[in-house]
């Protein structure tokens, strides 16, 4: 219960939040009259938004992170079925043929994989590990996104202030952070155990093979960003308060152009950031110590190109394997869980903004029009202040 309350706490003292329960208990219509709003009113809708706040941050964590991450890490297992011989021998078959054609049957059977489906991943979670397991790693999750605020804060203030050094700082902090993210990893791909935070972070001699990977996906959203922001530049998108657009064909033109820089962020996710973050997690999950076991099916080989330290390898997998690794049908698995993430997260989100909208409209009544008309007031005293 403690995290919930740790982020409704936050919620709750949002300066945001504040100066939206201050703004909606007393609102002045046209006239200039205060209207008084009921303060349950404004309590009810102020419970609702850290409700679903809290919700919605639970979910795409359970979605975003635990599943996606089990996505890849999954190695499908081939199953190997016997059954016996549907034939039947007669009496003019000689002894040596009945012998070979009633033989059993055996069969290489291509087992679907447990991350397939959310659901099923889900199913496979609560079966393995109970509940909360659709959590799992939620607390080092948070531990460890503090942790990435405050020592990107340091190297934000202690490198000089020029264009792209974000870039250098989000690499740095992924670098400096690389076991903790490790340790959160192993929470989430392994089976439980009774180890503490500080017994699952690795030893000091894989900071090597992790520090290089934990920069690079760290850096890629950004680059990614930098990217993007390019081509928009070079699409004119910056620059739309000087474009007078009227007639049909530059409507048209302009819906082009933010259709081409959508296409083009898409890309770079899946061609930059998605496979920053596959080799990362596999990595991670390459050093989870080899008498742990996984809760989902897991080629410690990586196809043969590893070999494990009880056979006298390194047990960790190179950089570049990691994603060869990763075969096209992972991939391809892999990207379509992302796509239904999104339309889940997108269609809760709308639900959630058409029941707050609901109770607004239904305990402030006419008294939403000129609450919106002083927030509108509000803004445009920020922009011009």
């Amino acid at each position: 219960m403690s995290l919930p309350f740790e982020l409704a706490r936050r919620a709750v003292s949002h300066p945001h939040t504040a100066t939206f329960v201050k703004r909606a208990v007393i609102v002045q219509n046209d006239t200039g009259d205060k209207i008084q709003v009921p303060t349950w009113g404004v309590v009810v809708v102020y419970v609702t938004i850290l409700v679903a706040s809290v919700a919605v941050s639970l979910i795409s964590y359970m979605l975003n992170q635990v599943v996606t991450t089990l996505c890849m890490v999954e190695s499908p297992v081939a199953a190997i079925t016997v059954s016996p011989s549907e034939y039947e021998p007669s009496d003019k078959d000689g002894e040596k043929e009945g012998l070979l054609e009633t033989g059993p049957t055996i069969t290489l059977v291509h087992q679907k994989p447990i991350t397939s489906t959310i659901r099923g991943t889900l199913r496979h979670l609560v079966a393995n590990a109970g509940r909360w397991a659709r959590f799992r790693g939620f607390r080092i999750h948070a531990l460890y996104s503090i942790l990435a605020s405050l020592v990107a804060t340091f190297f934000g203030g202690a490198l000089p202030q020029v264009p792209g050094m974000i870039v250098v700082s989000a690499g740095l902090t992924g670098a400096v952070l690389a076991n903790v993210h490790a340790a959160w990893t192993h929470k989430v791909v392994g089976m439980p155990n009774t180890q503490s935070l500080w017994q699952r972070i690795p030893s000091k001699a894989h900071w090597k093979t992790l520090a290089v990977p934990a920069a690079i996906a760290s850096v890629m959203p950004y680059v990614s960003l930098y990217l993007t922001a390019g081509v928009g530049m070079l699409l004119g998108l910056h620059n739309l308060e000087n474009e007078n657009i009227t007639t049909c064909s530059q409507w048209m033109g302009l819906i082009v152009r933010f259709a081409a820089i959508a296409i083009f962020a898409v890309t770079c996710t899946i061609f930059l950031c998605l496979p920053a973050m596959v080799t990362l997690v596999r990595i991670e999950a390459s050093i989870l110590p080899e008498d742990q076991d996984t809760i989902i099916p897991f080629d410690r080989t990586f196809g043969g190109k590893v070999v494990s330290q009880m056979m006298g390898g390194t047990g960790v997998v190179g950089f570049l394997d990691a994603w060869r690794s990763f075969n096209w049908e992972a991939r391809r698995r892999l990207i379509k869980l992302f796509a239904k993430t999104f339309f889940i997260m997108m269609a809760i989100v709308v639900v959630l903004a058409h029941v707050v909208l609901f109770e607004v409209f239904a305990i402030m009544g006419p008294a939403v029009g000129a609450f919106m008309a002083s927030i509108k007031e509000d803004q445009a005293m920020m922009n011009g202040a």
